[in-house]
């Protein structure tokens, strides 16, 4: 019975530890593509070595030394000791041995000097959070990285100057140039957050009123997954994020794309009565740079220093210095963004949500053959997003709408939520 439990025990902590394991997981810790991301491998396969090593020593020497010296019990042959153990003969020992009470205080200590010397030597490199200069079209490109419950925002300053208004305004997907250092920016809007690349760099914590600088790269055109990892609310789990990396000539194409404002479409157009849909349900929360008014300097204009500002709130973080600063106050009924994602390019992303649910089918494979910019969709996506639009909260559990947080349930009728899917997937 009692070794049929330590089966059972056994059978059942082998089956919870492949539930951690997935051939299609999208964070992957293992296969580095970027330079930092590279550094923190070898750092620590380099110390998973040297620990099983030692492992391996140590625990085979007291395996060997367990069976070698067991109590054993007498054979069925063995009358003189039948039903008892036999007085075994004490081997020599060694305890208080000079030599070897040394051999096993230096060796350790060996180890671990080698180890610190290596591990100080990584840590310094990853503390150099200055991008190196690149020959790239956009050398100079910075990104502020603005955590959300639960979603991050990218505001791109194509000329490195984020004194001045952001250049791009997106939301949970980072498009960089690849084999080029990218300054970013880390803050947060809420709570503390923390943003995670794993295969392009470590983690860096995005709190409210502080500036994290930080450097990513891509050694590889490709699409690689991300996580928060600082438990941030409600919906933490589902808070995820792409970096996209795109080879020089793709990425000015998308900044170029990027940079393009909206048309509002005249009555007659296939897509008009979902404009106006979204100009009824959605533009109150979500940017569409060219159909929403955005004039919060009063000027007239609608600039992109007018998508960094949340008008649904009477502060906002001044992200040049961390420092707070006044906001707009807004009047009802006018049509302006509070703090949601800008859907200005909606359907260039191959995800959304929080990059939780996916827009398009096979956008890895896709991403890495270089045609990320032409992204064919499905039925069944499009399916998904339509059941994201009948009922977020039953989707993606975080709306608190006491906090204006998270996308409430809009109770449109099936035919609107065809006509605004259709809009949607228009914003490309």
């Amino acid at each position: 019975m009692a070794i049929r439990s330590r089966w059972l025990l056994f059978t059942g902590a082998l089956v919870l530890a492949l539930t951690g394991c997935a051939s299609d997981a999208p964070l992957d810790t293992l296969d580095p593509a970027g330079q930092n991301a590279k550094e923190i491998d070898g750092l620590f396969m380099g110390v998973t070595v040297a620990a099983t090593v030692v492992f391996v020593l140590v625990f085979g020497a007291v395996a060997y030394i367990s069976w070698k010296y067991r109590v054993r019990k007498p054979g069925k042959d063995d009358t003189h000791y039948a039903g008892d153990y036999p007085d075994e003969e004490f081997p020599d020992q060694v305890h208080g041995n000079f030599g070897l009470e040394i051999g096993w205080t230096i060796v350790p200590t060996v180890i671990m000097v080698v180890v610190a010397v290596f591990s100080l030597a990584v840590l310094l490199d990853l503390d150099d959070v200055d991008a190196a200069p690149a020959g790239a079209s956009y050398p100079d490109v910075e990104v502020v990285v603005v955590g959300h419950q639960w979603w991050w925002e990218y505001q791109y300053h194509l000329d490195g100057n984020t004194d001045t208004a952001p250049d791009i305004v997106t939301a949970n997907e980072l498009v960089i140039p690849v084999q080029q250092d990218v300054q970013i920016y880390t803050t947060s809007r809420d709570v503390i957050h923390s943003f995670w690349i794993p295969r392009l760099n470590g983690k860096k914590d995005a709190a409210p009123g502080r500036i994290h600088p930080w450097v990513i790269d891509a050694k590889e055109v490709g699409r690689f997954a991300g996580q928060c990892t600082e438990f941030c609310g409600l919906s933490h789990a589902y808070m995820r994020m792409y970096t996209i990396a795109l080879t020089d000539a793709d990425f000015a194409t998308w900044v170029e794309n990027q940079q393009t404002q909206r048309t509002p479409l005249a009555e007659g157009d296939p897509n008009y009565e979902g404009q106006q849909i979204f100009l009824a349900q959605c533009s109150r929360c979500h940017v569409v740079f060219g159909l929403t008014e955005r004039d919060n300097n009063g000027d007239g204009a609608v600039t992109p220093d007018d998508l960094a500002m949340y008008g649904n709130i009477d502060e906002y973080r001044d992200l040049t210095d961390g420092s707070l600063s006044q906001g707009m106050h807004l009047e009802a009924g006018n049509l302006t963004a509070g703090a949601a994602p800008n859907l200005t390019h909606f359907a260039t992303r191959s995800s959304y949500a929080g990059s939780f649910f996916e827009l398009y089918d096979d956008a890895q494979e896709i991403t890495e053959d270089g045609g990320y910019l032409d992204l064919p969709g499905s039925a069944y996506f499009r399916s998904v997003l339509e059941a994201w639009l009948r009922n977020a909260p039953a989707e993606k559990p975080n709306a608190q709408p006491d906090q204006a947080r998270g996308m409430p349930a809009l109770g449109l009728a099936e035919a609107d939520i065809d006509l605004l899917t259709d809009y949607l997937l228009s914003l490309d």
